[in-house]
């Protein structure tokens, strides 16, 4: 790969590491800058380059979910919820299914995360602090489910967490 072809590949990786809540857009606007845009670089990637701008997407799809799941986060501005957590992990299946990947790279991290995340909301609840679950029990159970996360292994009491449906 010569130093140009290097560079311009970085160029796009940082972009989608730093994409915000979009990095499927990176992505994709990523493999259209490198590939068909008139004053892109017209490559043909290889398997290996497109690997590597999915894994930059998988970094930051996972980044992104942990941050909604880390109770120190919760009253922050860059906190987004469990809403949007599961429509992160939504998007990130989407993304695998079109681009033919396995989604549960990390399965198992985000599980014990929404587990830990649970636990550690309803012990500041029962402390007298306010639920900051903004979803309803029916899409955390899904989350929960999705996850590999049986309801029996969700603490309880969770339920009462979440926002009257």
């Amino acid at each position: 790969m010569t130093e140009e072809r290097l560079a311009r590949l970085e160029d796009e990786l940082l972009l989608i590491r730093h994409s915000g809540e979009l990095p499927v857009v990176a992505y994709y606007g990523a493999l259209h800058h490198l590939t068909e845009d008139s004053t892109g670089p017209r490559l043909t990637l290889t398997a290996e380059e497109t690997g590597r701008l999915q894994q930059a997407v998988a970094d930051r799809f996972r980044r992104i979910l942990l941050r909604d799941l880390d109770p120190r986060l919760r009253h922050r501005t860059v906190y987004r919820g469990l809403e949007r957590c599961a429509v992160n992990w939504r998007r990130w299946c989407a993304f695998c299914r079109r681009e033919g990947l396995e989604p549960n790279l990390w399965r198992g991290a985000i599980a014990a995360a929404l587990e830990a995340f649970l636990a550690r909301e309803l012990a500041d609840v029962a402390g007298g602090a306010i639920s900051s679950v903004d979803c309803g029990a029916a899409r955390l159970a899904a989350l929960a489910a999705d996850l590999g996360l049986p309801r029996e292994r969700l603490p309880e009491g969770w339920e009462a967490l979440c926002p009257p449906a």
